[in-house]
């Protein structure tokens, strides 16, 4: 405002989210959180290392070669992008709920929160923080929090379908036995999920009820006003999907990028596609640092099924957190 005051909507924003206390919600480095979630991604890791008898160390550890090196370099390139895709993805949501903010500013924010969700002691820690920057510059926490969760949403609805999709094009990866069935009751858990979600989201009888309300009913009503103006323009929707697949079809390159670093021949775009999309959405589970542990374990228990040795699966997860 030209006087120099606090826009009466920022102010309303502010005061419903208690703003005496805002920068107490930020996530920040909690020793204990951070002591524990060590503690689980180590301790896993050591249980897998210790259990598995061929895995050592140095084998954890890829060649210093040139062609390893320009692997990790294209990996790093790949995921940047897929950055940038999942930020055309979260502009996308954001112009259809009204919130118009540059390109540039987005991604920065999106930086900053992957950062904080990959580095530090929280799960859904850089969710916050792109919501709270958002909110800020949009003068709105609410919209700015429907924002995120309908854009995160999306990646739930693509990866299972990305999973199918690398099953049915392998008849080998069909017929695994339990990896198979378990990547698929992962994903379909997931889009049942996904599905319950939005229908109560979009229900006029379901969140529907909370609009006009404040505090807390206020987020979850921007929720459901969100998902009735997708309904009221397919094309944004459309739009909004194809980034999303295009966002995890790169970090699906990525862990591709990422094995042929370390040698290993088995793991090409076919069995990324059908084993990492299961793989994210477990790491995901508010256990470790980053998924740390999580993510090696899953890749140990679906790609050895298809000949990687533990070592190798191991050595992978740990350079796709590093590259992450």
């Amino acid at each position: 405002p030209p006087d120099g005051g606090v826009d009466p909507e920022v102010a309303d924003a502010l005061a419903e989210i208690d703003a005496d206390n805002l920068p107490h919600r930020i996530p920040r480095n909690d020793g204990r959180k951070l002591a524990l979630r060590l503690a689980f991604s180590l301790g896993f890791l050591a249980l897998l290392i210790w259990r598995l008898p061929e895995v050592t160390p140095a084998g954890l550890v890829p060649d210093p070669s040139v062609a390893a090196f320009a692997w990790v370099a294209a990996a790093v390139g790949i995921h940047m992008a897929a950055y940038v895709l999942q930020t055309l993805r979260w502009a996308e949501v954001s112009d259809t709920l009204g919130i118009h903010l540059p390109f540039r500013r987005l991604l920065s924010h999106l930086l900053a929160g992957e950062f904080v969700s990959n580095a530090l002691p929280t799960s859904f820690g850089g969710d916050i923080v792109r919501v709270i920057r958002q909110g800020n510059d949009a003068g709105d926490y609410a919209d700015a929090f429907a924002a995120t969760s309908l854009e995160r949403l999306t990646g739930w609805l693509v990866l299972p379908l990305l999973s199918f999709t690398g099953l049915a094009l392998s008849s080998e990866y069909r017929s695994l036995g339990t990896e198979t069935v378990v990547a698929v009751l992962v994903g379909l858990t997931t889009l049942v999920a996904l599905g319950t979600i939005l229908v109560l989201a979009g229900l006029e009888r379901g969140a529907g009820r909370l609009v006009g309300g404040t505090g807390w009913r206020r987020y979850l009503a921007a929720v459901h006003l969100g998902i009735l103006a997708f309904r009221h323009h397919p094309g944004q929707a459309a739009k909004v999907l194809l980034a999303g697949i295009g966002f995890q079809l790169l970090q699906v390159l990525t862990v591709v990028a990422c094995a042929r670093a370390l040698g290993i021949p088995e793991i090409g775009l076919t069995a990324a596609l059908a084993f990492f999309p299961p793989t994210a959405i477990l790491q995901n589970m508010p256990l470790a640092l980053g998924g740390l542990g999580v993510r090696e374990a899953a890749f140990v228990y679906f790609f050895s099924a298809i000949g990687v040795s533990n070592a190798d699966a191991i050595a992978l997860g740990l350079l796709v957190y590093v590259v992450f």
